[in-house]
């Protein structure tokens, strides 16, 4: 806080004789004609009710070149409500009015909180009113006949309000920075400790003492050790700081170990900073501590987190090798069953053609043999019967039938559209033509979106079956669906025709083994069953996220 001189405290406050002010201000009257500008603004209330005098007033202001801004009240009430609607740089007030007075003006301007110089220009008050009056708190006052020293004594008021202002503004921004800087004290995680050059310490903060447990009372203007040293790392810590005050502390600062009052100890990092005066020199230092017991132990669960993390993640390595291992046994048995199919495709491939061999032959040679016998005939001149040429007739159609009825099943269609229900209504409507069957296709709920891969197989799966149930069941009418239920996709391939019989998948045909396969390769099941009224009916069951893998 600025310092007040006391000679201007006493120029405010105490009474002065007359003589004294009048010779004064007489000296002061001349500097101020010497130094004055030539135009100022100047807004003055004037408490009068003579309207004479203050139109004297006026002219004693302008003749200083003031450029006035007057108002006259001679009320209570209109002084308030010129208070109130202006802001004023001076009030000239009378002693003495009708129905009110100078010191009720200077009670009211009190009131209202204004600290404005107040001079009372009077023609009739003695030595003690006058004396009253300053105590009252007027700036000054002068007689009405003697007004040569209005305006010194103007100018000297305006100069102390100016200063009064300066002083008030300077002791609110100290007061501010005062209470900024506690509450940046008071509000900071970290202790704050100082120390001057002689080793004392004089001031901690609220979070010092909180962290230590010691009081302030108990901890400013003590010596080293400070009772926060515990003994047993007293001379680690007066190592470090040593090296702190010669200058060489690490900017990131450096852990030690302190003690509570209770005893408890606790890891602290500590930061010091040189204390610098107004010059720049050091004289004190500044230490910097925050409690860093919950981080160190945070430290030390991460670490053995850490050590439990590779662990587990060995053990998970492990885990994972052997299921890679396991995949590519997976992987091998899987490629030995599709060659194993392959083989037995060739197989039965090579027993359809031996059948179709003998069946032509023998039907060939049957017919060789009535045609030679008729050759016979004709050449013996006998005649030739009918039924033996009808012979020959249904040997060729059933030659015919018979490679036909082998060769029919190796005709695949080519699988249409990209998303299941597409490619199955084009199988469809494959059969519909080309075995002039009943056929339909039927979809319940939304379709799932599967890999290209997944439609295949199921695809497949349904050609196989629609494929057995017509050649084999002799069906008439087959029906496929495809439904969506909760996480799974239902295929169910339903026909009339003779059931199949039960079937084990290890002795079962080449198509059925195929379809077991690709069921397995969607992590599906599959189930042949007869139907209720006769018939077959094919069920595939795919979970939805396994299809989305496959």
């Amino acid at each position: 806080m600025n310092s007040v001189d006391a000679s201007t405290l006493f120029a405010v406050t105490a009474p002065v004789p007359v003589r004294e002010w009048t010779a004064n201000n007489n000296m002061d009257a001349e500097q101020v004609n010497r130094s004055r500008p030539a135009s100022r603004q100047l807004r003055v209330l004037l408490v009068e009710d003579s309207e004479q005098d203050a139109l004297l007033l006026q002219l004693q202001l302008s003749e200083a070149a003031w450029k006035t801004d007057c108002k006259r009240v001679f009320s209570e009430r209109a002084m308030r409500q010129a208070l109130a609607e202006n802001e004023w740089d001076l009030v000239i007030s009378d002693y003495v009015l009708p129905g009110f007075s100078g010191l009720k003006a200077l009670s009211i301007l009190r009131q209202e909180g204004k600290d404005i110089p107040f001079i009372i220009v009077s023609g009739m008050i003695g030595e003690e009113t006058a004396v009253a009056a300053m105590k009252a708190g007027a700036h000054d006052y002068l007689m009405k006949d003697n007004l040569a020293r209005l305006v010194p004594a103007i100018e000297r008021e305006l100069r102390e309000a100016e200063s009064r202002r300066e002083r008030r503004v300077s002791e609110e921004k100290l007061k501010v920075e005062h209470s900024f800087r506690k509450t940046i004290e008071n509000s900071i995680p970290s202790g704050l400790a100082v120390l001057n050059l002689a080793g004392v310490q004089t001031y901690v903060n609220p979070s010092f003492c909180e962290m230590v447990g010691w009081n302030e009372s108990e901890l400013v203007g003590i010596r080293p050790p400070f009772p926060y040293w515990p003994p047993e790392e007293r001379e680690m810590i007066e190592s470090y700081f040593a090296k702190a005050f010669n200058g060489q502390a690490k900017k990131e600062g450096f852990e030690l170990r302190f003690q509570r009052k209770d005893g408890t100890l606790f890891d602290a990092l500590v930061l010091v900073a040189p204390l610098l005066d107004v010059n720049g020199r050091t004289n004190g230092w500044v230490r910097s501590v925050t409690d860093i017991t919950q981080r160190k132990m945070a430290e030390e669960a991460l670490r053995r987190a850490h050590g439990e993390l590779e662990h587990r993640v060995k053990d998970r390595t492990a885990e994972l090798s052997q299921a890679l291992k396991d995949l590519k046994d997976e992987i091998k048995e899987r490629q030995k069953l599709a060659h194993e199919l392959v083989e037995l495709a060739d197989e039965q491939r090579a027993l359809k053609l031996i059948e179709l061999h003998d069946d032509l032959g023998q039907r060939l040679a049957g017919m060789s043999l009535i045609i030679k016998g008729l050759e016979l005939k004709i050449d013996a001149g006998q005649p030739i019967e009918g039924v033996e040429v009808r012979r020959i007739s249904d040997l060729l159609f059933q030659a015919i039938a018979g490679a036909q009825d082998v060769s029919s099943p190796m005709e695949r269609p080519s699988m249409t559209g990209e998303d299941l229900l597409s490619a199955v209504k084009g199988l469809v409507r494959f059969f519909k033509t080309s075995q002039k069957i009943a056929c339909s296709c039927e979809a319940k709920g939304n379709m799932p979106m599967l890999p290209q891969q997944s439609v295949v197989h199921l695809y497949r799966i349904t050609l196989e079956a629609m494929a057995n149930a017509i050649k084999h069941g002799k069906a008439k009418r087959v029906k496929v669906v495809l439904a969506k239920k909760e996480q799974a996709l239902v295929l169910t391939i339903t026909s009339d025709g003779k059931p199949f019989p039960d079937i084990d998948a290890e002795k079962s045909g080449l198509g059925l083994r195929l379809m077991y396969y690709r069921a397995t390769l969607l992590k599906a099941s599959i189930s042949i069953c007869a139907g209720k009224r006769g018939g077959t009916v094919v069920t595939c069951t795919v979970p939805l996220t396994e299809a989305t893998r496959a």
